[in-house]
């Protein structure tokens, strides 16, 4: 007779079967539905494209969230003391009847599944949580809440937080969907609006606390917060990466995930630049720095300017160009214009200066200025003196060392000589390339040429796009009208108009385009999307037309996450509050984990960097993933006045070896890390080119500066006193090394260790 165990997954199996039966018949109704849509198009007017366009949408995005089982569909059960039950999963489902199959993980049914507690039970007897391998059911956990009210209900398991605790890492984060615990449930849950600040050490599951809580908003109001408009913002990318599953296997792609050095356009920086370098790019008096910088002269500027004007020979000297840029940037700084604004302004003091040097006191100055500004010679001067400005040249100016003011000799010598060995962008340099195209300005376009009408009629392999309406003829179709961006008809005549009456057609048109919102006035000949003869209407307002290489605006973020926000530095903060001005805001770190020499020294001073005042905080005070050894050494460096976390977990393996040669010593704790669990080798960034050729491959070799927010099995830290010489933050960023470790760390050391705050103060 089968046991307890196997009779219960039997039973949880076929309620398993039916979710994935219903799915497969969701997901052909959704294909059917896309199917369906792109038949739409050809029923009538452009309000039909409008149709089949939203129709696709909501089907893709059913298809997309069918799709998020990774880890099964379904993970829970509840069974409540008035005899109900139901399953959660990662997403709701109804049977044909319209009962509940599945319960989203979201949905406020589900809460009791992660807040329900001996003490509060909230109805719960039994919460269950499903172990499955895609759509198998391998293991069941159960938790008795309400134990005189059990009844009959069968009981298993040993605890499914600390099963899955057991589980070894894997080379991305998983999500914690089936082991929420309370105090995370709340975090998760907390109101969008304003700031809600969550704290806590390592292993306190902060960053899927951030990432469920980016899902959780999107799930309560997914108007506000769909279509990107949710930013989660991280420190590297290699974080990033490690963090990318997350969402998706939540069922939400739609979120912004983005580290430091992706936040300006364009722009991927995956440096860190050395603490004394970081701490220059990170203070605010960049700012004035770069204020200064944009205004110079550009390197390839020309330094003299010289032309003939009725016989006489106008020169201005370099000294007297100087004092014309000073001039012009005088004016624009009053007037609020940037340079890339002043081009008109730096033409007309050029020709004031020449101005003062003519010798023909009967001549008009307006005649004057008008001619010499006119003329091919000085439009040359001035696109060369004053050309158009963007952020990469410009931050470039800074490898020479007199351009830089504002700073002192030291650190002026410090920020150039940062450009002259390095020569790609530092994740430090991104906030100053964000700051320069706000203050540099767009670039003034350069006019499109209208394409000659000789070449719309050019035979094509197929319509083009218009950028008006377009009525034409069909020898087989009849009379056609095309709307912008679209190179198909969004409406027939049809045979009831001769193909000779251009007058009964044109009035068929107006009133198509009329329930399009647009009046016609009247008429003139063009080109239809094939390069023939057609007529265009005269609108009584003219269609809005996009330049070509005009970027299309995005919405502004409605909500931002900033993980690992206690090490952003003034400029960065400065980067992120442009982006969540309209925002609200999840800010997640800790204090003891600040590395960067500019961190701010509490959460308040940190919210007034970002313009905030007020925030919401939830603490997480309980480390599920570093066992008790690790983290109370670890403990030990962490800097006084920051209480440690306390360690759900029991045990983990702790080694400290002395050893004669690191190289040696690195090779043989790697070989003797447990098969099968995910390995990595944590050093001082310098000593990286030493130790990459014996780590082997399948084992991650991580800089101490990128391994925050990582997580691994086994952890080998090589050389502390390393770690901690390497930047004035040195103890913190050791004690963030020492945290990565989920079940054995061993610590490899030649010279003396560090000695333990703890025992400093």
């Amino acid at each position: 007779m089968p046991d307890a165990r196997t009779l219960e997954i039997e039973a949880e199996q076929k309620h398993v079967d039916r979710v994935y039966e219903r799915v497969e018949f969701v997901r052909a109704q959704a294909k059917e539905l896309e199917h369906e849509a792109y038949g739409r198009a050809a029923a009538g007017p452009k309000t039909g494209l409008v149709e089949r366009d939203a129709m696709v949408h909501r089907a893709s995005a059913q298809l997309r969230s069918l799709d998020a089982e990774a880890e099964g569909l379904v993970f829970g059960r509840l069974d409540f003391d008035d005899g109900e039950a139901y399953h959660i999963g990662r997403l709701g489902l109804r049977d044909d009847d319209m009962e509940p199959l599945l319960v989203d993980w979201r949905a406020p049914a589900a809460a009791p599944f992660y807040r329900a507690t001996t003490g509060d039970p909230l109805g719960v007897v039994r919460r269950r949580v499903i172990i499955s391998r895609g759509s198998e059911v391998i293991d069941l956990d159960d938790d008795v809440l309400t134990p005189d009210r059990a009844g009959d209900l069968r009981v298993l398991g040993e605890g499914a937080l600390l099963a899955a605790l057991r589980r070894s890492r894997g080379p991305q984060m998983r999500d914690i969907v089936t082991t929420i615990q309370k105090e995370q449930d709340e975090a998760i849950r907390a109101p969008a609006r304003g700031v809600t600040l969550i704290t806590g050490g390592p292993g306190t599951g902060k960053t899927q606390v951030a990432l469920h809580r980016a899902a959780y908003l999107l799930y309560t109001d997914r108007g506000k917060f769909a279509d990107g408009r949710v930013l989660v913002v991280g420190p590297s990318t290699v974080f990033t990466n490690y963090i990318s599953r997350v969402l998706p296997a939540l069922g939400e792609d739609s979120v912004h995930l983005r580290a430091l050095g992706e936040l300006a356009p364009g722009v991927t920086a995956t440096r860190r630049d050395n603490a004394a370098v970081a701490a220059v790019k990170g203070d605010v008096r960049m700012l004035a720095v770069l204020a200064d910088l944009m205004w110079q002269a550009p390197p390839e500027a020309p330094d003299r300017l010289k032309l003939v004007y009725s016989g006489q020979v106008l020169t201005l000297t370099t000294a007297e160009l100087d004092t014309v840029r000073q001039r012009v940037r005088r004016q624009g700084q009053a007037e609020s214009v940037p340079p890339n604004g002043a081009a008109a302004i730096a033409s007309a003091e050029l020709a004031a200066a020449l101005w003062s040097k003519l010798d023909m006191p009967a001549l008009e100055r307006d005649l004057f200025g008008e001619d010499v500004v006119d003329r091919p010679e000085f439009q040359r001067f001035l696109a060369a003196w004053w050309p158009p400005l963007r952020p990469a040249p410009v931050l470039s100016w800074l490898l020479d060392v007199e351009r830089i003011t504002g700073l002192t000799p030291a650190e002026a010598a410090t920020l150039s000589e940062s450009y002259h060995v390095n020569n790609d962008w530092s994740v430090d340099d991104v906030p100053l390339l964000d700051e320069l195209s706000l203050m540099l300005g767009e670039p003034p376009r350069k006019a499109r040429p209208a394409a000659p009408a000789a070449r719309l009629r050019e035979l094509t392999t197929g319509p083009q796009v218009v950028e008006t309406f377009v009525l034409s003829i069909s020898l087989n179709d009849g009379w056609n009208l095309y709307a912008p961006g679209h190179p198909t008809p969004i409406a027939n005549a049809g045979p009831s108009i001769d193909n000779d009456a251009v007058l009964a057609a044109q009035r068929w048109a107006e009133a198509v385009v009329l329930r399009e919102g647009h009046k016609v006035v009247s008429w003139i000949d063009g080109f239809d999307p094939y390069g023939e003869d057609g007529y265009v209407p005269v609108l009584a307002d003219p269609l809005p037309v996009q330049e070509a290489d005009e970027a299309p605006v995005e919405p502004p973020y409605a909500h931002v996450i900033l993980d690992e926000a206690q090490d952003l530095s003034p400029m960065e903060c400065r980067m992120i509050a442009r982006r969540s001005e309209y925002a609200s805001m999840t800010i997640v770190g800790d204090l003891g984990q600040a590395t960067h020499p500019l961190a701010a020294p509490t959460w308040p001073d940190l919210l007034l960097r970002l313009g905030r005042r007020e925030a919401h905080t939830l603490e997480l005070n309980t480390g599920y993933r570093v066992p008790e050894a690790i983290s109370s050494y670890a403990a030990g460096f962490l800097a006084p006045g920051i209480a440690p976390t306390q360690s759900y977990r029991d045990g983990g393996s702790l080694t400290i070896q002395p050893v004669g040669d690191l190289a040696d010593g690195v090779r043989e704790a790697v070989a003797a890390a447990p098969e099968g669990s995910t390995v990595a080798v944590i050093a001082a960034d310098a000593s990286l080119p030493v130790l990459a050729p014996v780590v082997p491959d399948g084992v991650a070799l991580v800089p101490a500066s990128l391994v925050k927010g990582l997580e691994y099995d086994h952890v080998v830290v090589v050389e502390p006193a390393d770690i901690v010489a390497a930047e004035p933050r040195g103890y913190a960023r050791l004690y963030v090394s020492l945290t990565r470790a989920v079940a054995g760390l061993v610590v490899l050391h030649h010279r003396p260790l560090p000695t333990p705050l703890s025992a400093r103060s």
